[in-house]
């Protein structure tokens, strides 16, 4: 008789039909920053077993990475929304009862609210794509980089003294 090969997890999940609901959790889990070991203690299976199954099938990590890219845009786009400023609109019912055997009438009131931008959102925003230009710190960061400079000059100065010290004594 033929040995029988030993089926790793994820072929096992393939068998009973869990493997696209498995690999929609794992998706679900990278997206909402689960660590690997809450993830691997949920599905009842060692950290070791899990990195196994990520080598042997790139499919899950893939997935991973996709999960945290979505992640990524999500959450550039909701920080651009909120540096940018937006419009809300909020509903209100009013149900008014007009005595018994008459029909009641519903009100819907909407109100439009503009949410202003966000001055620290605009600012970081600003410095991360933009540079140093747009930090509230750029005075500061001139001035060091004037004094780094000015240290630089200096410690050649230095460094060339030295030099030219050290070549009269060799002779």
């Amino acid at each position: 008789m033929g040995m029988q090969t030993k089926k790793d997890t994820y072929q096992k999940w393939k068998e009973s039909g869990q493997l696209d609901q498995v690999l929609s959790f794992i998706k679900d889990c990278a997206r909402k920053l689960i660590t690997q070991r809450e993830m691997c203690e949920y599905l009842k299976i060692n950290e070791a077993t899990f990195v196994r199954l990520k080598k042997k099938y790139p499919e899950i990590e893939v997935m991973q990475q996709k999960a945290k890219l979505e992640l990524k845009k999500d959450l550039v786009g909701a920080l651009y929304k909120k540096a940018m400023g937006y419009e809300v609109v909020e509903e209100e019912q009013f149900i008014e009862d007009r005595g018994k055997g008459k029909e009641q009438k519903r009100k819907i009131h909407r109100t439009k609210k503009q949410i202003q931008p966000d001055y620290k959102s605009i600012i970081y925003l600003l410095t991360k794509n933009f540079g140093r230009d747009f930090n509230e710190r750029k005075d500061e960061l001139d001035l060091m980089e004037k004094k780094l400079t000015y240290m630089k000059e200096e410690w050649s100065n230095g460094r060339e003294q030295e030099t030219e010290y050290s070549s009269e004594e060799d002779s």
